[in-house]
């Protein structure tokens, strides 16, 4: 998967089958950050043909990696 645009809370992510993903950030009250796909994860997970699990771990991944500073981090 990787980055192809960011306009906070929303990511553009490529997937590694080719389709598009939106993702929106979302900051809770108790400052955890959750994404949650645009069009949700049940399609999500459909058209990467990947369970969401999964799906989350590498949407997690390729936006910590890219923008650290939205967890918190330096």
């Amino acid at each position: 998967m990787r980055l192809i645009e960011i306009k906070y809370p929303i990511y553009t992510l490529q997937h590694r089958s080719g389709y598009t993903l939106h993702v929106r950030a979302k900051r809770l009250d108790d400052e955890r950050l959750t994404f949650e796909p645009v069009n949700g994860w049940d399609d999500a997970a459909q058209q990467c043909q990947q369970d969401t699990e999964s799906l989350l771990e590498d949407i997690d991944d390729v936006i910590y990696n890219a923008t650290p500073e939205v967890y918190g981090q330096d």
